[in-house]
């Protein structure tokens, strides 16, 4: 019997990225090890090589113009080359790996003229009335698409408001990389990088947008600062918001306290989390929240909102702290808590690294492989 092969398509093209390219990248990787033929199509630059593996996983990045930082496709030529690739590649499934990429939904529209059965992942969770409102002409993308996964029941519940039926859709969470994120993860290098000897260390690794909130992390950290002035904040990541952060930490005289160290290699956030007290996500959503999972399997106990997918993973006062989405004081004494009640804080560890083992990319993978095979034994 012939392999099964299968084209994720996405915009994103580095390989070493967050959110979505990160799910290509995984879910591609583990679909290679269960056998799946698995070839990742995306958007390339200058000096990226056009062709490469990663894992068993083929790489074909066709390369012109983004927008958004290079981010988005908006090239007919790209999109061409996307058809073509697609129409030529004989491939059983296609799969969009970001309902909101460019490349994602015309790929959709490209495997129907072709007659392949499509999928799409849906990635998101917006709170918003009126966003999710004014994105239901994405609906009819939605309702194309022969599958939906959603990597959450919060983003499954987004999916079906923007017009999705039930019918097609499946939950698949994301998975963690138990070989980068483990409690070996070697952390001493971190402190002395940043000067950190004993004091408590709080740590978050995120995209530094609005949506994200970190401004929110800033505020609270610096009411944690009033209860335990020896206390050290670290926030790597990069995105539109840090200049506007680091005036926030200049006008709340925490300069010396509250470092923005800017983004790291996956491999140097697994050693960030492990040097942390405590990881917070300031997100007043997340669909997900795999940076979560991540820091749970190194050993460090978490804070995080009570709203979107996370509670389906993370229960107040059982494997985290959660706080109420937005509200900086609420936040601030759930660190607090972790920072002075030790007890509590190595009940969560524990808890919190037995929680991440049960999230594997390897079962991710094999749900998503279930997906496939069901839209294969279904008449087109």
């Amino acid at each position: 019997m012939s392999k099964l092969r299968v084209a994720l398509v996405g915009d994103q093209h580095q390989l070493d990225a967050g959110g979505a390219s990160h799910y290509a990248l995984e879910l591609g990787r583990q679909l290679a090890r269960l056998g799946v033929e698995t070839t990742l199509i995306a958007h390339g630059h200058k000096g990226e090589p056009e062709e490469e593996e990663s894992g068993g996983l083929k790489v074909r990045r066709i390369k012109g113009p983004g927008l958004g930082g290079a981010h988005r496709v908006v090239s007919p030529v790209v999109l061409r080359h996307c058809h073509r690739y697609i129409h030529d590649g004989e491939f059983d499934v296609v799969h969009g790996v970001d309902i909101y990429w460019t490349m994602a939904q015309m790929a959709v529209q490209y495997a129907h003229r072709c007659n392949i059965p499509c999928v799409l992942t849906c990635h998101t969770v917006e709170d918003s009335p009126f966003l999710w409102r004014l994105q239901r002409p994405m609906g009819l993308l939605l309702k194309r698409a022969d599958r939906l996964i959603a990597v959450s029941q919060a983003s499954a519940h987004f999916g079906h408001l923007l017009g999705c039926p039930e019918e097609k859709i499946t939950v698949v969470p994301n998975g963690v990389d138990l070989s980068c994120f483990n409690e070996n993860v070697d952390s001493s290098s971190i402190r002395k990088e940043f000067g950190i000897a004993d004091e408590p260390l709080v740590v978050t690794a995120s995209r530094l947008v609005k949506r994200r909130s970190p401004d929110l992390l800033v505020s609270a950290f610096a009411r944690v600062l009033e209860a335990i002035p020896e206390a050290k904040l670290i926030v790597a990541g990069s995105g539109r918001e840090r200049n506007r952060l680091c005036r926030q930490v200049e006008r709340l005289n925490t300069v010396n306290s509250a470092f923005i160290v800017g983004q790291l290699p996956r491999a140097r956030i697994a050693q960030l989390m492990a040097a942390a007290d405590v990881f917070v996500s300031s997100s007043r959503v997340e669909s997900f929240g795999l940076a979560l999972l991540e820091a749970s399997a190194v050993g460090v106990p978490v804070v995080c909102s009570n709203a979107g997918g996370a509670p389906e993973v993370f229960h107040d006062g059982f494997n985290a702290l959660l706080y109420r989405p937005g509200d900086a004081e609420a936040m601030a004494q759930a660190i607090v808590r972790l920072l002075t009640d030790k007890e509590l804080a190595n009940t969560i560890r524990a808890r919190g690294i037995e929680t991440a083992g049960k999230y594997t990319w390897e079962t991710a993978a094999q749900r998503t492989l279930q997906v496939y095979e069901k839209l294969l034994q279904q008449p087109r």
